[in-house]
């Protein structure tokens, strides 16, 4: 690369800061700007009366050996190893997560189970024999586990994430989520007692002794050290990208003072919303039908509320997946089962509930007093995890754009977008946000690294 190439990265998430990362320890001078006070988006860790919680529960999980050699140099003696132990909550009982059959038999009876194997027959003669087609997430799931098998463990948490039928969602979260997991998995994991090759199914991965959002924090600092032009500018919402020619952009910004200010670029990475780029790129401007398609990508918003208990544990969990739609939360997870610095006090402990809603609806409405207190009576008497009394205080935090939605209409509005911004040379998009696209935060990293080579010269393909 050139020595005057400056490369600006709206959004100081995992992929925006990986890109940074990796252009900065090349030398390229990186401005990483976000509209937070902090670094991390969604990895963040917030703290409350030294209790630390993560937004939902992160895990480092990868294949990729290398980039589990770049993770381990970046945290150094900050790793803890944690146990994979999660249930999924249903009808009063609780099974494993991954299904076992066994654990299945144990808890629903043989009747279920023989009734899950019939279901699963019939979907495999509709889907292989007769080659029904695969058109949304409900096929999907069936033609992985037959009907009995979905409509018990995936219909109504997926429905109770996305607030769509499964009907009217696609079938590329599926594919992408939780490719290699089938009925067959499942059996050859819990009959035969081996091991696929499934990232679904592992069973320890690392983590960040302090939460997540070290992570992050580590490449900030990484890219402030390596070189004194870096900088990382938060409190500054993007407003408008102006386009001046190839590799040539000035990228405006609003400080939450309202003073606007401006920077050049040579390179432009963006995490932000990828509904929301379109409509802030200039010359040339882009017509309704960006607009009308950058409107219809959706995303879920998430309420976690973050409770502290008189309690030494709740459960051995590292995640409950929780099924009931009367059950105000979805999943929760007890962050001293990750780390126990994630507690102040070892004779209490803490929970993270997650709470999926949608900007405006009746959940997003509710004050975070009845959101918490909601969430309290729906451990006590529902699941029966903790008395009232032994609540020491809870919080709540509110994240937008926390979940892209992939409705049946998804991929042709993303086809429309790229095509109006494919013409900005020099424009790159990674993330969840920035690709609208589900990933794991690992992946996130990964595919921010890999962008940050490809800028460099190198034969990647970053969404790959």
């Amino acid at each position: 690369m050139k020595d005057d190439e400056h490369v600006v990265i709206l959004g100081a998430g995992p992929a925006g800061l990986a890109t940074g990362h990796e252009l900065s320890a090349s030398g390229v001078q990186v401005s990483v700007l976000d509209r937070n006070d902090f670094v991390g988006g969604l990895c963040n860790t917030n703290v409350h009366k030294g209790y630390k919680f993560d937004l939902g529960g992160h895990r480092w999980f990868t294949k990729n050996e290398d980039l589990n050699t770049w993770f381990r140099r970046l945290m150094g003696d900050e790793i803890v190893w944690v146990e994979r132990i999660s249930r999924i909550y249903y009808d009063g009982g609780y099974y494993s997560y991954p299904i076992s059959i066994l654990n299945v038999i144990k808890n629903a009876g043989v009747f279920t189970i023989m009734h899950a194997g019939v279901t699963y027959l019939l979907s495999a003669v509709q889907y292989s024999i007769f080659n029904k087609s695969i058109d949304n997430m409900k096929d999907a799931y069936v033609a992985q586990f037959g009907g009995k098998l979905y409509d018990m463990f995936f219909r109504r948490y997926s429905e109770k994430v996305w607030g769509l039928p499964c009907e009217k969602l696609s079938s590329d979260w599926v594919s992408q989520r939780s490719a290699g997991l089938s009925i067959w998995t499942v059996i050859q994991e819990s009959l035969l007692q081996t091991k696929s090759d499934n990232e679904s199914l592992i069973e320890e991965f690392m983590y960040p002794r302090d939460g997540y959002v070290r992570i992050p924090q580590r490449m900030a600092e990484d890219i402030l050290d390596k070189g004194e032009a870096n900088e990382i500018l938060l409190e500054s919402t993007v407003t408008r990208i102006n386009y001046r020619g190839p590799n040539d952009f000035e990228v405006v910004y609003k400080k939450d003072n309202g003073e606007e200010q401006s920077v050049n670029a040579s390179k432009v990475v963006s995490t932000i919303p990828l509904g929301v780029l379109p409509r802030i790129m200039q010359n040339p401007s882009c017509s309704q039908e960006v607009i009308d398609a950058a409107k219809g990508l959706t995303f879920r918003a998430l309420i976690t509320v973050n409770v502290i208990l008189r309690k030494e544990r709740v459960s051995i969990d590292t995640w409950l997946y929780v099924q009931d739609e009367d059950i105000l939360f979805g999943r929760l997870h007890e962050p001293k089962n990750w780390s126990p610095a994630m507690v102040p006090d070892q004779s209490t402990t803490s929970l993270v509930l997650e709470c999926f809603c949608t900007k405006d609806d009746h959940i997003w409405e509710m004050t975070d007093e009845q959101v918490g207190q909601r969430c309290v009576e729906d451990l006590e008497e529902k699941l029966g995890f903790i008395k009232a009394s032994e609540v020491i205080d809870f919080s709540c935090v509110r994240s937008l754009q926390a979940y892209p939605v992939y409705d049946l209409d998804y991929a042709d509005k993303i086809a429309v977008i790229h095509e109006f911004l494919g013409q900005f040379e020099g424009l790159h998009l990674v993330g969840r946000g920035g690709t609208h696209r589900y990933n794991n935060a690992d992946h996130s990293i990964e595919m921010g690294l890999l962008l940050g080579r490809k800028i460099l010269g190198q034969d990647v393909d970053h969404m790959d």
